[in-house]
């Protein structure tokens, strides 16, 4: 898996020289804007360096970008309510570097954490990689590694550097870890990529991006088996709702189509030719992250889907696959209400829900003590589904969705 990095620093995205603030390579101000392009790729790594370097924080900024495209957080990660706050805002993951054996480690969930492991030779080094501990880092990943669901890893001194990995001391951490290893710090050529790509570990990856050394569209092809076959399977899911779309297949041609576009292009094997879906039948597909498998041989397309997927006009060309009630789709009916009440529109009773915050407060208080009151198994699940629906009304008219309470109660689920 590739992951794009963003550093910030002062609000801005930056890439310094092996971590000094004064010796600034690159800034660029579209923080937003880079999160978009870099989150067709995978996961992208947002690093607070004001945090890390003690002299601030872009901790407002951060718990924006995550509520935009999925994003792991690292930087300055030193207490549980901040790795709390960050995981409840929505990141998928929270890094912590010399925090990753205090005690308040074990409060958080474990699959959402990621130790940083910063090396100088076989060194650990902590505290803005001013300390040397006395484990080693091989000795460190045996004990620790139960505690997290994936290990960042970098060589301090390839950092920023554009200098190229150390093969075997990467290796030797991919072997000794038990779970997921990515590894950072000078990654510059595709032979790099491939070679982390071979062990089965990810890559993070910066400054060779901003400075043009490497292009993540060549990084990505760099992943993928095209010597194994010309075209590769695509599997197509709808963002939304995770379920399967279709099977269409990529050659490279295609591929670079689709990033280019940002849009469903594949290789049609009867006609011999690329072709765009929905460019005649007007259901298109917007391309919103790309992924591949561990042998390179096969992708995946996650898509906005605009209308159906298969040509008979069904949502999807595999029967079993359909939209399911869930609550990303009662948050869809939410906005489209609040949408048709801006203009004015015949009132639903959600729409009156929504426009009376005292009839909201009084269903709540109502279906509150029903639910308290009821016995029998089906009663219990009427009342409950009433006082679930009628809470997150009341949360989304003041502006929280659903996806941001599940997120909250994700951050609480400590193993």
């Amino acid at each position: 898996m590739l992951i794009p990095s963003i550093d910030l620093l002062d609000g801005k995205a930056v890439q310094l020289e092996q971590g000094n603030p004064d010796r600034k390579i690159v800034e660029e101000e579209d923080v937003f804007g880079l999160l978009e392009r870099f989150s067709l790729y995978g996961e992208v790594a947002i690093i607070d360096l004001d945090a890390a370097l003690g002299r601030g924080s872009n901790k407002e900024l951060i718990k924006q970008l995550v509520k935009k495209y999925p994003c792991r957080v690292g930087g300055g990660i030193r207490d549980y309510d901040i790795a709390r706050e960050y995981l409840s805002a929505g990141a998928k993951k929270v890094i912590l570097g010399t925090s990753c054996r205090a005690d308040f480690v074990k409060k958080l969930p474990s699959s959402q954490l990621i130790f940083a492991i910063d090396a100088k030779g076989d060194d650990w080094v902590t505290h803005g990689w001013q300390s040397t501990d006395s484990i080693k880092v091989l000795d460190l990943i045996e004990e620790i590694q139960g505690n997290c669901a994936e290990f960042l890893y970098t060589q301090v001194q390839k950092e920023g550097m554009l200098g190229g990995i150390d093969e075997e001391r990467v290796k030797s951490v991919v072997e000794t870890s038990k779970i997921p290893v990515t590894v950072a710090g000078g990654i510059t050529t595709l032979d790099d990529i491939k070679t982390i790509n071979a062990i089965g570990a990810n890559s993070q990856i910066g400054m060779s991006v901003y400075t043009g050394k490497l292009k993540l569209d060549e990084a990505l092809m760099s992943c993928l088996d095209f010597e194994k076959a010309e075209l590769i399977p695509t599997v197509v899911q709808d963002v939304e709702t995770n379920q399967v779309l279709m099977l269409a297949y990529s050659n490279k041609e295609s591929l670079t189509a689709s990033i280019e576009r940002k849009a469903g292009v594949y290789y049609s094997r009867s006609r011999d030719e690329l072709w765009q879906k929905g460019l005649t039948s007007g259901n298109t597909q917007e391309l919103v992250n790309i992924d591949y498998d561990c042998d390179g041989d096969t992708l995946l397309f996650k898509v906005k889907q605009q209308g159906n997927a298969c040509h008979f006009e069904r949502y999807s060309c595999f029967a079993s696959q359909s939209p399911q009630f869930d609550l990303n789709r009662l948050n869809q009916v939410f906005e489209q209400r609040l949408q048709e009440l801006d203009t004015g529109e015949a009132k639903s009773f959600s729409q009156k829900l929504f426009s009376d915050e005292a009839l909201q407060i009084e269903k709540l208080n109502e279906e509150c003590q029903e639910l308290i009151e009821a016995q029998d198994n089906d009663e219990v699940r009427w009342e409950a589904a009433d006082l679930i629906f009628f809470a997150l009304v009341n949360a989304k008219a003041k502006g929280v969705a659903p996806a941001e309470i599940i997120s909250e109660l994700g951050a609480r689920n400590a193993d």
